[in-house]
């Protein structure tokens, strides 16, 4: 190769290069970062009186339009005070999946605390007394489309109404 042709080569290799690197990046999708699938949860209590969280899947919403889905691909169930400082953490407890990345919550399915599911993981952070928190289960919609964040704000101890 002669040295007139070297630069010449070098200057198509990085445009092209890079084009490729977009273009195979846009085959993996991910979830578009700018909105989210919100929705409520139904607080209850399991037979041994520890409080379950479901996500209502008949109130989802994505930017206030009604969507379906089938199930979310959950990363984490978070219960979180606001009246702590900005300076410390508001979680108080975390259920998360141990070794896949996301546990699946289908229509109708319950998690609760102090659960014996082999598959999740709770760490309590903060003791819970008697105040107000949100509970937030968040994750991916069945598509890997959006985000998906389902919350209710309730007070502790929650008593059935």
């Amino acid at each position: 190769m002669s040295n007139l042709s070297k630069p010449f080569v070098s200057c198509l290799a990085l445009p092209i290069c890079s084009l490729l690197i977009v273009s195979i990046s846009g085959c993996f999708k991910t979830p578009h970062p700018s909105s989210a699938i919100e929705g409520d949860i139904e607080i209850s209590t399991n037979d041994k009186g520890d409080l379950c969280f479901e996500p209502l899947f008949a109130t989802t919403v994505l930017h206030d339009q009604p969507i379906q889905i089938k199930y979310i691909r959950m990363r984490r169930l978070e219960i979180y005070n606001y009246d702590v400082p900005d300076d410390q953490s508001r979680t108080m407890l975390t259920i998360a999946p141990i070794d896949e990345e996301y546990y699946i919550i289908e229509k109708g399915q319950k998690i609760c605390l102090d659960t014996d599911n082999p598959n999740l993981k709770q760490r309590i952070f903060r003791p819970f007394k008697t105040q107000s928190v949100v509970v937030a289960i968040g994750g991916i919609d069945d598509k890997k489309e959006e985000y998906v964040d389902f919350h209710r704000e309730f007070d502790y101890p929650y008593i059935a109404e």
